[in-house]
């Protein structure tokens, strides 16, 4: 198999396992937008968004454009069918996540009113296929 394929993965998926990269990523889903924009929303400060920005631009994620002073940035439109694919796939994940779901705990006595609840926001799963195309 052609190595730079891994290559190019590996790139995409480091990019991709940050946080902070995939909220950008999401904010930019809809379209351009400022690094300050980006900067307010998330709550974080400039540099360390520019750092971000600079990351997915060199993986070729994220392209800018120039109007005046102002910068914008954008998912690149010019990004391969497969990577585009993957992206729009986690971004779709991000978009459509529910809600942390809450079960009943089972250690609680039923005829009590009070009902013990369990949040499982922290539940990963124990293994995920990944298959290439």
């Amino acid at each position: 198999m052609n190595e730079s394929v891994f290559v190019e993965l590996e790139k995409l998926f480091l990019a991709l396992s940050d946080q902070t990269r995939l909220r950008l990523l999401s904010l930019m889903s809809g379209g351009e937008v400022s690094v300050g924009y980006l900067a307010d929303t998330l709550g974080e400060s400039q540099p360390k968004i520019s750092r971000h920005l600079a990351y997915l631009r060199g993986t070729g994620l994220v392209s800018t454009r120039r109007d005046g002073k102002w910068i914008f940035y954008g998912i690149d439109d010019s990004l391969d069918r497969d990577v585009r694919r993957v992206l729009d796939t986690t971004l779709a994940s991000i978009r459509y996540a529910r809600p942390p779901a809450v079960i009943e705990d089972s250690r609680v006595d039923r005829s009590s009113e009070s009902k013990t609840m369990i949040e499982l926001d922290d539940w990963s799963p124990a293994e995920i296929e990944v298959h290439l195309l």
